[in-house]
């Protein structure tokens, strides 16, 4: 487990800001399900847990606020960056 904090601080309660958080964790290959709890997400590969602590703690900080800002929409934003990190195309709509 990587002990440096690798979590970037929300960068306020705009949508920007909802965006910018997911798209960093989304740079970091930290990309995680909102409803998850940081401190039970374990790597595939090593069976280790993938946030340290004091990066759970930062996590749950973050999502909270994102929730008390942007309800719902929260989830629509993380589920973009999952597509994007899975190489899915998003439909659009006319």
């Amino acid at each position: 487990m990587n002990k440096q904090n690798r979590i970037p601080a929300i960068p306020g309660k705009s949508r920007f800001a909802l965006e910018r958080w997911f798209n960093k964790l989304y740079l970091e290959g930290l990309l995680f399900h909102p409803d998850d709890q940081p401190e039970d997400i374990v790597s595939i590969e090593t069976g280790e847990q993938v946030f340290a602590p004091l990066e759970c703690q930062k996590l749950q900080e973050g999502i909270h606020i994102l929730f008390e800002s942007h309800g719902d929409l929260v989830y629509e934003v993380a589920l973009n960056y999952f597509q994007k990190s899975m190489k899915v195309k998003q439909a659009v709509v006319h």
